[in-house]
């Protein structure tokens, strides 16, 4: 993001609107972008949306409209392109704030693979399993 914005960016918690704050994945030097990073799949292994995952997403959302200082550019980060593609979706049919700025980003091949990993085993342990007698 530093090389696209020319700046450089940092976890910050700013100032929120009902005098408590927030933790942001990406705050600019000028606090005028604000960005929430989201590694998460928009699809479930069955092809319904990830609806869960989905609503997790409009919670973020909902922290940038409680910001003391509105920033001027407001970023949605995504590494799944299914993740962007249910964003735009829910755009379409009028269910997603148009104001935000969707950016899709490709991970370093070796944080790849650990997110990649990570939701694998996230997958398993909330997956139904079949006892077999």
């Amino acid at each position: 993001m530093s090389k696209k914005y020319g700046q450089s960016f940092h976890e910050k918690t700013p100032d929120l609107q009902s005098r408590t704050q927030s933790k942001f994945d990406a705050v600019s030097e000028d606090g005028e972008i604000v960005a929430a990073i989201s590694t998460s799949v928009g699809t479930r292994s069955s092809g319904r949306d990830a609806t869960s995952k989905l609503l997790k997403i409009r919670s973020d959302v909902l922290w940038f409209y409680m910001l003391e200082r509105v920033p001027k550019r407001r970023i949605l980060v995504f590494s799944e392109l299914s993740m962007v593609d249910l964003i735009e979706k829910e755009r379409k049919k009028g269910r997603f704030p148009l104001e935000f700025e969707i950016l899709k980003v490709d991970l370093p091949p070796d944080l790849a693979a650990k997110v990649a990993e990570s939701q694998r085993i996230a997958s398993e342990e909330v997956s139904p399993t079949r006892k077999t007698t």
